[in-house]
């Protein structure tokens, strides 16, 4: 059987308070995926979801990532990393403006999302996702598209994902002692709602529990997209340890 025709390499990075796991997949014409190598090895250096000690995480990826390489036969450039620490948080943000061009244009509602955003930016938060849930013409909310319709004025409600600024930067700062370019970092839930739901499920309303080492983060699916995020600082980990001391 002929292997695949590659067209581009994807590779996926998760540091958990317990384990760190790298994915390396490669993506043919048709935008199907095949995993090429994966790695797993003790997460060192990570307490309830925060980097504590780069180096130890700086190691434990090496090893990951080392493992992963050698079983793809390739080596990793460029990476996109997981966060899911305890700050990680959404809140749905609303931004509307005179509108005196008519008929709305792609660039039009490039335009809004970047004010909408800047607006909302927090200097002790990092924005991961900022996703325009409806916009709203002229004060009738609901709308999906607005490119090719009129109006007076031009709004949008926006699903913003964030998590402290400090965590996230000390994670990216890990990674990158690994000599890996990181391409971007992506709230857990939000890649593992992509994964394990279908287009069904994320349309119609799905809460999806995570329950990790440490920390267990919950996220609600709606109208295709993440619309929710809340973190609980407990895992398997203290699961275990009550199961231990009832025994």
């Amino acid at each position: 059987m002929v292997p695949p025709r590659i067209e581009r390499l994807l590779t996926a990075i998760d540091v958990g308070s317990s384990k760190v796991a790298v994915l390396i997949a490669g993506q043919t014409a048709d935008g199907t995926l095949h995993a090429l190598g994966t790695g797993v090895r003790e997460s060192l250096g990570v307490k309830r979801g925060y980097v504590t000690d780069i180096p130890a995480v700086d190691r434990s990826v090496r090893e990951a990532l080392e493992q992963a390489e050698r079983m793809a036969g390739l080596e990793v450039q460029h990476a996109w990393i997981g966060f899911g620490g305890g700050s990680l948080t959404s809140r749905i943000v609303s931004h509307e403006d005179p509108f005196s061009r008519g008929q709305i244009e792609a660039e039009d509602v490039d335009e809004l999302l970047m004010r909408a955003r800047d607006q909302w930016l927090r200097d002790d938060r990092a924005i991961l996702h900022a996703q325009p849930t409806l916009y709203t013409l002229d004060g009738n909310s609901g709308v999906i598209d607005p490119i090719g319709l009129f109006a007076d004025r031009f709004g949008v409600s926006i699903h913003m994902v964030e998590a402290d600024r400090g965590p996230v930067s000390n994670l990216v700062t890990a990674v990158r002692a690994a000599h890996v370019d990181i391409r971007e970092v992506v709230a857990t839930m939000m890649a593992s709602g992509l994964a394990s739901l279908t287009d069904e499920q994320r349309d119609i309303g799905t809460a999806l529990v995570d329950i990790g080492a440490a920390l267990t983060n919950i996220g609600l699916f709606a109208g295709g997209m993440l619309v929710g995020v809340a973190t609980l600082s407990a895992g398997g980990n203290d699961i275990t340890d009550d199961i231990g001391w009832g025994f």
